[in-house]
């Protein structure tokens, strides 16, 4: 088996897929710059891992690995191109392994690891033993890789970068499409909405494509679509609904209703309209293959999400969570479950990320903490090689927030959020960490030392 080394192996996709191929026979080693749970996993199996990146670590490779954001200079990178060993993609390497299953595949701008991981969980529970690449830490799945035994396969296709259109999925999942990562699609919308046409195209005939009609942009695209198509949501219109929503402290009740027709009661223990709604895409794909209505909704009555997915970190003497919504509408639909379960108020530490997404969606932002009683603002978090962009400030953000005569606190530096939040807080009220950076340490903290 092939030498295989993976440039920044701690990322979610990433060290996914060296799991996977360690698992198969292969030799792996990787590296990353700093430590993580998953690094930590990939030692614990036997996969060597380097801290910092040098030419030295490929020695020996026959393959190298590297995502989007590993640039060519990275020294690693460089060294094998120099040396001619052979330079691939993450999303080459999830399309080779993606082409030895029947495999379904969900891409949307928003709830892919939520909805990947219901999917994964359901068709575990019936029985059909599949893998599944998710991009976050699941419990049940011991990590962000589940390895099953049948021919079916699982796995988030990242439409952030266009890599999505290297799978042959013969069920493909759509959830949303909004304005996001344009810069990879010459910054127009229109170009990925047409990639998105092309994604959900590419099914075969005895597959499906799985739509939210809900997002308009996607209900306008079933239209055009050419390929056998069923769609879900809250609208009258979708194949598979939910109606009767009902969202209590503790879970979330709907009717699903298929075909005009009433399939059972859904019951779901994750807060959120906007999980009543990923949990659909679930059950039509389960409907697909075969899986009765009831041993669905029975599947997605004990279904936990995925770490950082609204993560209850503490219950007392406050709820305290954490959740990677770093978009305008992750936000209000995270801040919407934040009201569903508090006992008194909603109190938000948001730490934007990237100066060019700040930029770009600037007034959503402002009108997306509308759930929130307290709002504190970080400062901008960027990648490593993000120039700052004059005027976009998380301090100016914040200023704008206010405006709208909300309460809004601004700290330079997360940490200096730590004895705020600890002041503001009473007994009921709920404390939310929301963003893609690493903002999620201050819930942490706080969940620990409460006082």
């Amino acid at each position: 088996m092939a030498h295989v080394h993976f440039i920044g192996v701690g990322g979610y996709s990433m060290s996914g897929l060296a799991l996977w191929m360690h698992q198969k026979g292969h030799r792996v080693t990787g590296s990353d710059m700093n430590p993580s749970s998953r690094t930590e996993r990939l030692e614990r199996v036997g996969i060597p891992v380097y801290y910092g990146h040098a030419a030295r670590h490929v020695a020996g490779a026959e393959r190298v690995v590297y995502n989007t954001d590993v640039r060519p200079d990275n020294p690693e990178r460089a060294w094998a191109e120099a040396q001619g060993i052979p330079l691939v993609h993450r999303s080459e390497v999830l399309a080779e392994i993606l082409d030895q299953y029947r495999t379904i595949t969900v891409s949307g701008t928003h709830g892919k690891t939520t909805t990947t991981t219901m999917i994964g969980h359901l068709l575990a529970d019936a029985g059909l033993d599949p893998t599944v690449f998710v991009g976050g830490e699941v419990g049940e799945f011991e990590g962000n890789l589940r390895v099953g035994h049948s021919v079916w396969a699982v796995a988030e296709a990242d439409e952030s970068d266009g890599t999505f259109l290297r799978y042959h999925p013969d069920i493909a999942v759509a959830t949303n499409i909004e304005p996001e990562h344009l810069d990879h699609f010459e910054n127009r919308f229109d170009r990925l909405v047409e990639a998105f046409h092309t994604y959900l195209s590419r099914v075969p005939d005895h597959g499906l494509a799985v739509i939210g009609i809900d997002n308009p942009v996607l209900a306008r695209l079933v239209a055009d679509l050419s390929r056998p198509a069923v769609t879900y949501g809250l609208a009258d219109t979708a194949d598979l609904r939910a109606i009767r929503v009902e969202p209590r402290v503790g879970e979330t009740r709907a009717e699903v209703v298929w075909g005009g027709r009433s399939v059972g009661e859904l019951r779901l223990v994750v807060p959120g309209v906007h999980n009543v709604v990923n949990s659909l895409a679930a059950l039509a794909v389960g409907h697909h293959l075969g899986i009765p209505w009831d041993t669905g909704l029975a599947s997605l009555e004990h279904f936990h999400n995925a770490a950082r997915r609204f993560q209850i970190l503490a219950e007392t003497p406050f709820l305290v969570v954490d959740d990677y919504a770093h978009h305008p509408t992750e936000i209000r639909a995270t801040l919407k479950a934040a009201r569903q379960v508090t006992r008194g108020r909603v109190v938000a530490l948001f730490q934007p990320q990237r100066y060019v997404r700040t930029q770009n969606l600037w007034d959503a932002f402002v009108e997306a903490f509308q759930d929130a009683d307290i709002l504190i603002l970080t400062e901008i978090y960027a990648p490593p090689g993000e120039a700052p962009i004059a005027g976009i400030t998380g301090e100016k953000l914040a200023d704008a927030i206010r405006s709208r005569q909300h309460p809004v606190y601004f700290v330079s530096d997360m940490w200096e959020a730590v004895p705020m939040v600890k002041s503001l807080l009473t007994p009921g009220d709920t404390f939310i960490t929301m963003g893609a950076g690493p903002v999620y340490q201050v819930a942490q903290r706080v969940a620990l030392d409460p006082h």
